[in-house]
């Protein structure tokens, strides 16, 4: 509970160094990256999501494999628990992956964003010292 809680204090002190998850990255998302990034690219348009009638909270990268699991549920019906299990298995590791690169992506966002707060100070530090160089005291 700690841990959560000072968390949450430094946040308060320093939101410039905490990346807003509801905004988006800030930074370009192919720097860092010479070769580029492979793109993360829904299975199906939103309109196929809704012809195929998937729930709103699962429209999203791994929505093909949930569309698995509805067809699997419709055709052993009532005893889907025992034949479905390699589509739910496939789905859930989907959504493992999807949330560990969402938390991969938000450590990068804070890494650059505290790099950049990390160069601005030394360059203040730096314009400082010019201002005042050591030793020429009147």
């Amino acid at each position: 509970m700690g841990i959560n809680f000072s968390g949450s204090v430094d946040r308060a002190r320093h939101p410039e160094q905490y990346p807003d998850r509801s905004k988006g990255p800030t930074f370009d998302p192919l720097y860092g990256f010479p070769d580029g990034r492979k793109p993360k690219v829904a299975p199906y348009t939103q309109e196929e999501m809704q012809t195929l009638n998937i729930p709103l909270d699962k429209r999203d990268y791994c929505a093909h494999y949930f569309r698995a699991i509805m067809l699997c549920t419709q055709q052993y019906w009532p005893a889907q628990y025992g034949y479905c299990e390699p589509e739910r298995h496939a789905w859930e590791q989907c959504e493992y992956k999807s949330k560990l690169d969402d938390a991969k992506e938000y450590e990068r966002e804070l890494r650059l964003r505290r790099r950049r707060l990390r160069k601005e100070e030394k360059a203040s530090r730096e314009l400082t010292h010019e201002d005042h160089p050591a030793g020429n005291e009147e």
